[in-house]
């Protein structure tokens, strides 16, 4: 294979995605039917003998660097290069290597339970617990319990409410045993960390968080209250506070910036000649006026074929999802790099997917081998990972804190019927950018504290595959737009 340019033009980008629906593996069965047999330049990935499909370990990924998360020897430490913005960027380079992951090859294991051995006498600090409490560093704790602090904007719901915790905690032992590694009272399945046990907190932070707990008593009656000095009470109280979906039409372009850039990055690009002298419109046509549901405009061979996404690939022994094909079809028709998680990708999956907005979601799952991929995407939702010991089903799940507040976000739960898990990419407004399902999985990876596996793992394909499979039958429509 010759060696592949890092810099490419965007129109030599997308030359490979024009070889005609069949040949691009996007048509549906009926579409290649109509279309007939064409060849399709076609290099196999196989998986490794004695293995059914690759792992994040065998797959030769093709997703951006920073998506990739490199481990690197910086200033003699070595250190992963993530994504340099939100969340990711406040984690910056720490390698959580030591702790386990989502990969399949990942045999990590996590500290069993363990009793904690606090000191005879408590000397903690009161203040110094109640400034450790709300830091963003350390937890912050306050994302999921409420104390009564008017300087905690918008205090959590997933954990208990500690307002009046003074009052009935056992005793200093058993909140120091609840901080160190709460599993011992509450069982394997808490959401909270075990903050002493992995060595996030020292004992003399547990020993003033303890000392700030005991202070909590609540009002002259001993009830929970809202601190003096909020200034939207009925926001600051989770029970009261509003949800901030959007009433404002997502695929409306000048509410949606991504219908914008859509409209700026993909659509010129659909008609621009490659190294090859072929475009995307020279084989699947040009880009028809929009309507309603396709306000960027209409690809008439593309309809429906995004709902039948993510898809097993029998070439590559894996799922795919709309972004990892193309990344793969790019590098197999003219050997260009359309990476994942690069906006060149995503702005062409946002295309590609909004011609079946309006259809609904229907993953093939007569397929054994998508049957297997969701049963090992269900494990990888609920694997505990990280230093924090934390799954997908802790936040996400009824059972966790599904449907509770973090913070300000209300979290989504498998669980529930409403909840919306799907149509990636879609723009999120507290970056203003474009994300994938994959870079919002990476995303939790970082608070978690774990190394984030490359956007196109094998891995998050199955994660990816294992939601779609709870949302078969909802209404296609990407990109969406919300916080």
């Amino acid at each position: 294979m010759k060696a592949r340019s890092s810099y490419l033009s965007a129109g030599a980008i997308l030359v490979g995605l024009c070889t005609g629906l069949t040949a691009c593996g996007l048509a549906t069965e009926e579409q290649a039917a109509e279309a007939g047999e064409q060849e399709r330049n076609i290099e196999p990935r196989p998986a490794p003998e004695g293995m059914d499909h690759h792992t994040s370990e065998t797959w030769d990924s093709l997703a951006r660097e920073k998506s990739q998360g490199p481990i690197r020897e910086i200033d003699g430490e070595k250190r992963m290069v993530r994504y340099d913005f939100g969340g990711f960027a406040r984690v910056g380079g720490a390698n959580y290597s030591d702790w386990p992951t989502h990969s399949y090859a990942d045999d990590t294991e996590y500290p069993e339970p363990q009793e904690a051995d606090p000191p005879a006498e408590m000397d903690g600090d009161p203040e110094r617990g109640r400034e450790l409490f709300k830091d963003r560093s350390m937890g912050p704790c306050t994302s999921c319990h409420m104390v009564p602090e008017a300087d905690v904007s918008a205090p959590g719901s997933v954990g208990t409410d500690l307002r009046t915790v003074g009052n009935w905690a056992k005793s200093e032992e058993w909140l120091y045993q609840m901080v160190y590694d709460p599993r011992v009272i509450y069982g394997e399945d808490t959401p909270m960390p075990p903050f002493g046990l992995s060595g996030m907190w020292s004992e003399q932070q547990i020993e003033d968080v303890v000392a700030y707990l005991m202070t909590l008593t609540g009002d002259e009656d001993n009830e929970p209250f809202i601190p003096e000095g909020v200034d939207n009470p009925e926001y600051w109280n989770p029970e009261t506070r509003p949800t901030s979906a959007s009433s404002e039409d997502p695929l409306d372009p000048f509410v949606n910036p991504a219908l914008m850039k859509t409209e700026q990055i993909a659509v010129p690009l659909w008609s621009e000649p490659g190294p090859n002298g072929k475009s995307c419109a020279s084989c699947h046509g040009e880009i028809q006026e929009g309507d309603e549901l396709r306000p960027v405009g209409i690809i008439e061979e593309m309809e429906g074929v995004a709902a039948h996404y993510p898809k097993w690939f029998d070439e590559y022994d894996r799922m795919m999802s709309i972004e990892d094909f193309l990344a793969v079809h790019a590098l197999e028709e003219q050997d260009m790099e359309l990476p994942t998680q690069s906006k060149e990708n995503l702005y062409m999956s946002i295309l590609v997917h909004s011609q079946s907005n309006g259809m609904t979601y229907d993953i093939n799952e007569e397929d054994p081998n998508v049957q297997a991929a969701i049963e090992r995407g269900r494990e990888l939702f609920y694997r505990e990972v990280g230093r924090r010991n934390h799954s997908c089903a802790n936040c996400h799940t009824s059972n966790g804190g599904g449907g509770e507040w973090l913070s300000g976000r209300k979290l989504a739960s498998l669980d529930n019927e409403d909840a919306t898990l799907v149509n990636h990419p879609y723009w999120r407004t507290a970056q203003s950018r474009v994300w994938d399902i994959r870079t919002r999985f990476q995303w939790c990876m970082s608070p978690v504290g774990t190394n984030y596996l490359p956007g196109d793992a094998p891995e998050y394909a199955d994660l990816e595959t294992f939601l779609m499979s709870k949302q078969e039958g909802k209404e296609v429509l990407v990109p969406r737009y919300t916080h």
